[in-house]
């Protein structure tokens, strides 16, 4: 059984903001990124390029959309 990670979020300029963009971080790892497609905010998520999975607890990941959405709206920088 694996143990959830928690997540760290990223918003590395008010340009990539403005298209949406949050960098969502497992460890060392980049587990998924928003973006607007269609009119919508989507979470993308990644595959790990081992075929490893990355397990996510779901309040870690409703957190970590909630930071983003705040970060998002306020077109903050967040850098790692």
């Amino acid at each position: 059984m694996h143990s959830p990670h928690e997540l760290e979020v990223s918003v590395v300029s008010p340009e990539e903001a403005e298209y949406g963009a949050a960098e969502f971080w497992a460890s060392d790892r980049l587990f998924g990124f928003t973006r607007v497609e269609d009119g919508e905010l989507v979470l993308r998520i990644e595959p790990r390029s081992d075929g490893g999975v990355i397990v996510v607890g779901a309040h870690s990941l409703a957190e970590a959309l909630a930071r983003a959405k705040k970060l998002l709206e306020g077109g903050e920088a967040d850098g790692q």
